[in-house]
């Protein structure tokens, strides 16, 4: 249950992440300091949506394996079953900055390294065979057409949504070093709340 006050900035901001998930291979990037609301009209947007809401569980012993593991899951989940998924990754997950490798790989092409074997793979879109006959006009049925169409469905149904702070020089860093973090989102600055928004607030509180 999330106890949260709407006012007009907030709802603005929903709108705008609405709209993201609803569009195929939609990601964004929300940047603003902690606690301006970015997870939590997030959730909001991914359950108006009926999207199935991902986000990973840190643990001192969490690392990149685990991330791809859990990345494997919902590239299963999205490809061979057409869930829709959004992603929710904060800040405060980078562990690592190969974490930032695999996310920029998500978001530009959909094919990360070693997440999948090949021949797992190959069975996954193998079983999407009538779909993509179905889906493609004068589709050509080999093994590549078929993986690129298990990578493209990936990208059409499992939605980014990177929750990151301006503050420091992190930010810049990471943006520069993994340009798919701008050049693949959309980006919605959170600006700190207006003067009715903390009064709505208050009241309510």
């Amino acid at each position: 249950k999330m106890n949260i006050i709407m006012f007009d900035d907030a709802m603005r901001h929903l709108m705008r992440i609405s709209r993201c998930l609803g569009m195929p291979k939609g990601s964004i990037l929300l940047v603003g300091v902690g606690g301006s609301g970015k997870q939590s009209l997030t959730r909001i947007a991914a359950y108006c949506a009926a999207h199935n809401c991902f986000q990973i569980t840190m643990s001192k012993t969490y690392n990149l394996n685990s991330l791809l593991d859990d990345i494997r899951v919902m590239y299963k989940a999205c490809g061979s079953q057409g869930q829709k998924t959004t992603f929710i990754f904060t800040e405060a997950e980078i562990k690592d900055e190969s974490f930032l490798e695999v996310i920029n790989s998500i978001l530009s092409t959909g094919e990360v390294a070693n997440l999948i074997p090949k021949e797992e793979l190959i069975g996954m879109a193998m079983e999407l065979r009538t779909i993509a006959i179905k889906t493609i006009p004068n589709f050509v049925d080999s093994a590549d057409n078929l993986i690129k169409f298990f990578i493209d469905r990936v990208r059409s149904n499992l939605h980014v949504v990177l929750c990151m702070s301006p503050v420091g020089d992190a930010f810049r860093v990471r943006c520069r070093m993994f340009p798919a973090l701008t050049a693949c989102t959309a980006i919605d600055w959170f600006h700190p709340w207006p003067t009715d928004a903390l009064l709505s607030v208050g009241r309510q509180f």
